[in-house]
């Protein structure tokens, strides 16, 4: 049924690597003949055109690559789905059935937070005291003015989010209300920043360069960012300095954010466990209490609809 995209004939036997153009329901449709009995079918993304092309070849769409709502919002992170729908996962899980290696299954494992967001965006909250300038901050990343900035404390109350891309990764930022003792509309946005940041993948806790901070240590789910530093040198040595002002330091805080999201980025074409419940089974296998429960695991992995090698 794929002859019927085209209003000339296409050869009994096309030529394998050549491209074919035709049309289908008005839309281009771009056909690459990798052997006689493999075919490859290039729309663009809209999904209608996606499922009714599928639908017109006669094949049930499979949801392999990604059975979550959405899709791959970077580059970066199609480019891993389509490595995944290639059979790189499936793979790397049927040679560890067939011999079982612990130090393989941890490097698999190591990738389940990058497949856990690969549809989904990681949320980094930007948290700290009234004034600080964090709403600045999100509006430098952004580009644009998503956060309203002003110099009367109190005046984020609501979680404002903005969805970014850092070194091609996916990131949803978010703007919080400034942490402080207060009452009324202003202590409900402090309630939920506290909520939205406690779910968060990671905390930017931003301090005023200007202002002595008498602690401001960082752990594995925060960074300590000094900003406002084109107007004071003071902060401790080793910290992220930043100026939402004159975008000083931004690059630098970017690479600091991606390092602790992505501690260690795939290498083209390897296996990543692309959705939450592989990462879940894969993290399981991985921490098994033995060799026989964690080949169970990797068994589930390999449930019908997983893309064939």
């Amino acid at each position: 049924r794929v002859r019927d995209f085209f209003s000339k004939p296409l050869p009994e036997h096309p030529e394998p690597g050549r491209f074919w153009h035709g049309r289908f329901a008005g839309d281009g449709v771009v056909l690459a003949f990798k052997r006689d009995d493999v075919v490859e079918i290039h729309c663009h993304g809209g999904r209608r055109i996606v499922r009714e092309v599928i639908g017109a070849c006669g094949f049930q769409a499979r949801q392999a690559a990604n059975p979550q709502a959405g899709s791959a919002t970077t580059f970066k992170t199609a480019s891993i789905l389509l490595d995944q729908w290639q059979g790189a996962f499936r793979r790397a899980v049927e040679s560890l059935l067939d011999s079982f290696d612990p130090a393989k299954l941890a490097e698999l494992a190591s990738f389940a937070p990058i497949g856990r967001h690969l549809i989904a965006p990681w949320t980094v909250a930007v948290v700290g005291p009234p004034n600080v300038g964090k709403s600045s901050l999100v509006n430098a990343f952004a580009g644009y003015q998503r956060s309203v900035v002003s110099p009367t404390p109190g005046t984020t109350r609501d979680v404002v989010t903005v969805q970014l891309a850092f070194d091609g990764w996916p990131v949803e930022l978010a703007d919080t209300a400034g942490l402080r003792e207060a009452a009324g509309l202003e202590a409900d946005g402090i309630a939920r920043a506290e909520a939205f940041l406690e779910k968060a993948d990671l905390v930017l806790w931003v301090h005023d360069a200007s202002e002595r901070v008498a602690h401001a240590s960082g752990s594995s789910k925060s960074l300590i960012v000094f900003n406002k530093c084109d107007l004071s040198p003071a902060s401790p040595p080793d910290a992220i300095r930043v100026s939402a002002k004159t975008g000083e330091g931004l690059p630098v805080l970017i690479a600091a954010i991606v390092r602790r999201l992505v501690p260690a980025e795939p290498a083209p074409g390897a296996a990543v466990p692309h959705t939450p419940e592989l990462a879940d089974l894969i993290e399981r296998a991985n921490t098994a209490a033995s060799q026989e429960n964690a080949i169970a695991l990797l068994r589930e992995c390999l449930r019908p609809g997983e893309p064939a090698t």
